[in-house]
């Protein structure tokens, strides 16, 4: 059967789903900590908005989903405002929906029509979600005589929004038309990205890859152009490699600094030596700070600001500013600040744009004084930017475990991430074991000193060696998003 999660898996990446219908059971991990908690959260939600609505709830005995599908009907013709749990079934479609609500309306059951709802613990609407429930809509069509007009989420905060099916019905037929050709066992290429670490089975996918030596593996590369180029003959990462980036350019439709990057990333794939596009500059300082946020988009809280301060004398201090609840965001905020101040000329390091991000968005939620935003951020420096424009690396992926771990850097937890960390933050919240808070600082700790492992060795410059220790292979990002 197909649901709405093979549609929010196909939406991801084709090779998902049918990896689900066609792929080995055994090569498929179990869910992250960080999807379980996810999907934790986001029943506990579900709860608090059933007990608010009192729905009607849909019962039958697990798994036994013709039985649901029945008792779904029978409320349905008895004009129940609210069905939970609705389960929905048409020929090898199947589905249910957190909430069948009645409206006014004509349809086959009499004066009125069911829409469907979905109860989401996010703060906004994704794309995926009207597709999901373009999906309930296409169900509901059987029993209604007609597609429902309209369609609702409900996020974490209690907002509804509604849009029409109709805005989004042309897309979801052509992803279903997709979707249907997969579980009818058609060929999907392995494409790897950085939406790969989200799926169970990325590991038989990259294992695939990387035998094939397939173009997907060079970093940045779209699904789009990866398409297009494989109907130019060009699989390969040597193939790509061998191409001139003004063909590259011409055959994609990219600009030719694209075009280019991708064929110098695929060459430094195939030697395996990293390429330098020129040094960097990095004035002396007393003091440097290398700085990292953790936090949880989710529920809007930066739970964990973390400054290593390194000394021109070698010697190192880490400091960790925690909001042990979410309402302690400004005083930990405020103590960072308060840090960073007490070193006026000291550069603030750190990877990628989500430091600088935050620091404007605290400074507004906060009400900070006008003049100390600027004064810090004008002295961040971005090492990600840095790299990106002086070397390409032997790498599939940019982010900072997967640079750094090549330039010796180790974690105290080999396998935690920022998702995580969100994790043990979030049970500490719940339990108050302050060990589970411990392990978000001490991967804080990791992930700034990596940062200041990368930058001493982009103050290297030209011809510092960038080696992988004890073979150990590339890795993927991992990125974490919210299921269905």
């Amino acid at each position: 059967m197909i649901t709405a999660s093979h549609l929010y898996q196909f939406v991801s990446c084709p090779r998902w789903p049918r990896n689900e219908f066609h792929g080995d059971p055994r090569d498929k991990r179990g869910p992250s900590a960080f999807l379980t908690k996810l999907l934790a959260d986001g029943l506990h939600h579900e709860e608090i908005i059933y007990a608010e609505l009192q729905p009607a709830r849909v019962s039958y005995t697990p798994g036994d989903k013709a039985a649901g599908a029945a008792e779904t009907l029978r409320l349905m013709r008895a004009g129940v405002p609210l069905i939970a749990q609705g389960v929905l079934v048409s020929g090898r479609r199947t589905g249910t929906c957190d909430l069948l609500e009645r409206r006014p309306g004509k349809s086959s059951l009499g004066d009125f029509v069911y829409e469907p709802v979905e109860i989401k613990s996010a703060r906004s609407v994704k794309p995926v979600y009207r597709l999901q429930l373009a999906f309930y809509a296409h169900l509901l069509a059987d029993t209604l005589g007609a597609w429902p007009e309209e369609a609702h989420v409900i996020l974490i905060d209690g907002r509804r929004e509604a849009f029409t099916i109709e805005s989004v019905r042309e897309e979801y037929e052509r992803m279903l038309a997709g979707l249907t050709e997969v579980a009818d066992g058609a060929h999907t290429p392995v494409h790897i990205s950085s939406t790969c670490g989200e799926c169970p089975w990325e590991a038989p996918c990259l294992a695939e890859a990387e035998k094939a030596r397939d173009v997907s593996l060079t970093y940045g590369m779209q699904r789009r152009v990866a398409r297009v180029l494989r109907q130019k003959g060009v699989h390969t990462l040597e193939a790509l490699a061998a191409c001139e980036p003004p063909v590259v350019a011409r055959w994609t439709g990219l600009k030719l600094a694209q075009a280019t990057q991708l064929v110098t990333q695929a060459q430094v794939l195939v030697t395996g030596a990293a390429r330098w596009r020129g040094g960097l500059q990095f004035a002396e300082a007393e003091v440097e700070l290398f700085f990292d946020i953790e936090g949880d988009p989710e529920h809007d809280v930066e739970y964990l600001f973390g400054v290593l301060a390194r000394h021109r004398d070698g010697s190192e201090v880490y400091r960790a500013f925690v909001a042990e609840c979410p309402e302690q965001e400004a005083r930990a905020f405020g103590e960072l600040l308060e840090f960073v101040e007490s070193h006026p000329t000291a550069p603030i390091y750190h990877y990628h744009h989500y430091e600088r991000a935050a620091i404007k968005a605290l400074a507004a939620r906060h009400a900070i004084a006008p003049e100390r935003a600027p004064a810090i951020l004008s002295r961040m420096r971005d090492l990600h930017r840095d790299l990106a424009a002086s070397a390409v690396l032997p790498v599939y992926s940019y982010s900072l475990k997967a640079v750094a771990k090549r330039l010796g850097a180790r974690w105290t937890h080999p396998d935690a991430s920022a998702a995580q960390s969100m994790v043990w933050y979030s049970s500490w919240l719940k339990t108050g074991e302050r060990r589970l808070l411990d392990l978000a600082v001490e991967y804080n700790a990791d992930d700034c000193r990596a940062t200041r492992r990368l930058k001493e060795w982009l103050a290297e410059g030209p011809g510092a060696p960038f080696e992988p220790e004890n073979n150990e292979p590339a890795t993927i990002t991992r990125r974490a998003r919210s299921p269905v």
